[in-house]
């Protein structure tokens, strides 16, 4: 082995980067670097601050990326959170554990992805996780634990969400992961957190890989564009000048990270790159196209929030014990939308609220990734295109509608107050249009900047085993990757991609 030449390069140490650490390194005769932007707090939770293990919010301001949304018509910034650390986003998200419908795995090996249908992803799926819910569809030795609330961790608005969904004729499932397909339900939310903290990817995936001989894992290592002789690529440079070599390169950068780094190594669209003062290498048409997202009604606008009864409020926050999955007026089949409740104080209400996201889990709608420089500290210009299908709008004003009449029914209406903002009438169709348009959150579930396709899609980045067209010794596997959005968060099925992508990269070593 030549000094400094790793088998194995992987640049971004979220969960996919530290799922294929992990696995890779299992192999004693592979050397891996594990390289990540953000620092490194070790594997063990009291080395964490606080914020990033507590699982009742989100702590999207911190270890942040600065990754925001062009401005719309009225200017407003949409803040698009990723956490810049070992770990990755898996340290600030809401920690919930879908897996998703077998339907849309099927679907990518139907749009030209052979060996990424679900029968074939299950394997991967079982290896992620250790769930005590047990059964054939479930993982009983993986790194990742789920944990569902127990009936006394629910408060009283748990107990009243469920029942009133039950009135309005939503099924209650004792586990949401407990079929291949996606049905109308309500029930207690699968989450990753141990013992009241949220689990990141450091704290399962690298609890075990860390101490191997053939492990490195460096931090505060911003990538800058890949090493390319040829068409071959050798390693990657790092803004500061640094170079880490390999006979691999894998980017786990994200789905706005990984299209960043192979745009400015010159690799995507070739007359987009000139005007910037890249050398193209090679002409990718898809790298940062295809974005998508699930676009929600935000807990923030204060639009889906209901203040709560003094007598009935807990007083201390509760996020998403709970969650119903529903089918808009759009799809027929499965489900596309989902709503999360919690419970947290709101100044403008002095008091305590019942907040809900309204998630569009299956959205059509297309945006982009583009460098605004070849600065690898410059801003991206991220567009997601949101509502540019027309349905994506229709269903999720449908969710807004059964949000608001699941609210009016008791025993849940009982105990709120009412509404912290009124929003349009729900037989004003168009004001509601208009209000979603205008306050349209993401729900942090980005994808297919990089997407996986057969040769003949021109909008492909990589081949079914996430090597990247034209080049040799660089794949990707990250979000970026997926066909199209699966309708589920996305944590599990990153980690059940990066699992599979492994076996993958094993066996051709």
């Amino acid at each position: 082995m030549e000094a400094g030449i790793w088998d194995i390069v992987i640049v971004g140490a979220g969960p996919a980067g530290c799922a294929l650490a992990a696995r890779l390194s299992e192999d004693a005769a592979l050397r891996v670097l594990l390289l990540e932007a953000g620092p490194d707090y070790g594997s063990e939770a009291a080395g964490w601050p606080e914020d990033l293990l507590n699982p009742t919010f989100l702590p999207v301001n911190t270890h942040s990326w600065d990754y925001y949304h062009r401005p719309d018509a009225a200017g407003r910034e949409l803040q698009l959170p990723r956490a810049k650390v070992v770990g990755g986003s898996a340290a600030i998200n809401g920690a919930m554990w879908i897996r998703g419908s077998a339907l849309d795995y099927d679907d990518w090996a139907a749009r030209g992805n052979p060996g990424w249908d679900a029968a074939s992803l299950m394997p991967a799926v079982k290896r992620v996780e250790t769930d005590p819910a047990g059964g054939p569809l479930h993982g009983s030795h993986g790194p990742v634990t789920i944990h569902r609330a127990t009936r006394d961790e629910q408060s009283p608005l748990d107990h009243a969400f469920l029942e009133s969904s039950q009135e309005l004729g939503f099924e209650y499932v004792d586990d949401i992961n407990g079929s291949e397909v996606q049905a109308p339900c309500v029930g207690q939310t699968p989450k990753n957190f141990i013992d009241g903290s949220r689990q990141n990817s450091s704290l399962s995936y690298l609890r075990a890989a860390r101490g191997r001989e053939n492990l490195a894992i460096v931090p505060d290592v911003l990538a800058d564009r890949l090493l390319i002789e040829g068409r071959k690529v050798i390693g990657v440079r790092a803004a500061d000048g640094r170079e880490f070599r390999g006979r691999e390169t894998i980017l786990c950068c994200g789905s706005y990270g990984s299209p960043a780094v192979l745009l400015r190594s010159g690799v995507g669209p070739a007359a987009e790159l000139a005007e910037l003062g890249i050398e193209p290498v090679v002409n990718l048409p898809g790298v940062g196209r295809s974005l998508m997202d699930h676009p929600q009604v935000a807990r923030q606008s204060g639009l889906t929030s209901f203040i709560v009864k003094p007598e009935y409020a807990r007083n201390t926050p509760t996020f998403i014990n709970t969650m119903l999955k529903a089918r808009s007026s759009q799809v027929d089949r499965e489900i596309d939308i989902h709503l999360y409740p919690g419970e947290t104080f709101d100044e403008r209400a002095d008091g305590w609220t019942l907040a809900f996201g309204v998630s569009l889990q299956f959205a059509r709608s297309m945006g982009s990734v583009r460098l605004t420089s070849a600065d690898p500290e410059a801003p991206l210009a991220i567009d997601h295109n949101y509502f540019s299908d027309p349905r994506d709008l229709e269903a999720l004003c449908d969710g807004y509608e059964l949000l608001q009449r699941i609210a009016t029914i008791p025993p849940l209406r009982d105990l709120l107050e009412g509404p912290l903002r009124d929003g349009p009438h729900l037989q004003d169709r168009e004001a509601l249009r208009a209000v979603v348009r205008a306050e349209v959150g993401t729900t942090y579930h980005p994808s297919t900047t990089c997407k996986m396709g057969p040769l003949r899609d021109a909008s492909s980045v990589v081949n079914q085993r996430c090597q990247v067209r034209g080049l040799s010794g660089a794949r990707v596997v990250d979000a970026s990757i997926f066909p199209y959005g699966p309708r589920a968060n996305l944590h599990f099925s990153v980690c059940a991609v990066a699992e599979h992508a492994a076996e993958l990269i094993r066996a051709g070593h």
